[in-house]
């Protein structure tokens, strides 16, 4: 970055954005901005949310050079930890400095540069392994923007779980309640799902909520709810 002292206001950065491509001659990464920029990278995702964000509001598309392997690796690995668990395509389009098409051209599929990330995909259950999906979400009852995901309370041979839309899906994992990163995972789960439910329902019990989500223990909804503040 450089000296300047420009105020971080949405329209200095935009204009920095515009001063940097033509400087350069192309679009501008986020590293590109850290370098030779006004501004840090750090403040376009403060104010925007995300690099590519702030690009498209500066009607520009994110930069289509060969970009090492080894950077768009580096980005998911970036997104898993900001998120807390591995990233969906759309999350890095949304958030990411690279498109995922550029993943799909680089390593064939999606899964696949998950994999060489490090990172374990996503899990997805077919249709026909568990219950014909709902048309909304089971927690905010609203259609999903793609399609639900299949949100696990037990894995294996008995699993179960219920369709949550992305957001809510996110929600329920939240605070790091995903089984590789605590033993705890279900529990925190299950709290983060009755703190969710309280604002979409006024039916606050174990027995509901645990029939309501496919939860396969109602006695561990109760003792969570007990220990939750609804």
């Amino acid at each position: 970055m450089t000296d300047g002292e420009l105020e971080s206001t949405r329209e200095n950065l935009l204009e920095e954005i515009e001063r940097l491509a033509e400087e350069l001659g192309d679009t501008p990464t986020s590293a590109e901005m850290n370098e030779e920029g006004a501004f840090w990278g750090s403040q376009y995702y403060e104010e925007f949310g995300s690099w590519n964000n702030a690009l498209r509001e500066a009607r520009f598309e994110p930069n289509q050079r060969k970009i090492p392997t080894d950077e768009l690796l580096g980005e998911l690995r970036r997104l898993a930890r900001d998120l807390g668990r591995t990233p969906t395509k759309q999350q890095l389009n949304d958030r990411g400095e690279y498109w995922g098409k550029s993943y799909l051209n680089r390593f064939g599929s999606w899964n696949d540069a998950i994999r060489q990330a490090g990172l374990e995909p996503n899990q997805r259950i077919a249709e026909a392994d568990f219950r014909e999906p709902p048309d909304t979400c089971k927690l905010c009852g609203e259609p999903p923007e793609e399609e639900l995901d299949f949100h696990h309370w037990r894995y294996g041979e008995n699993k179960a779980g219920c369709y949550l839309c992305r957001e809510c899906h996110d929600d329920v994992h939240a605070s790091g309640a995903r089984p590789e990163h605590s033993p705890d995972w279900l529990m925190q789960a299950v709290e983060n799902l009755i703190q969710a439910h309280a604002t979409y329902s006024r039916e606050i019990s174990a027995a509901a909520i645990a029939d309501h989500y496919n939860i396969p223990s109602q006695d561990l909804v109760e003792v969570v709810l007990s220990d939750t503040n609804v």
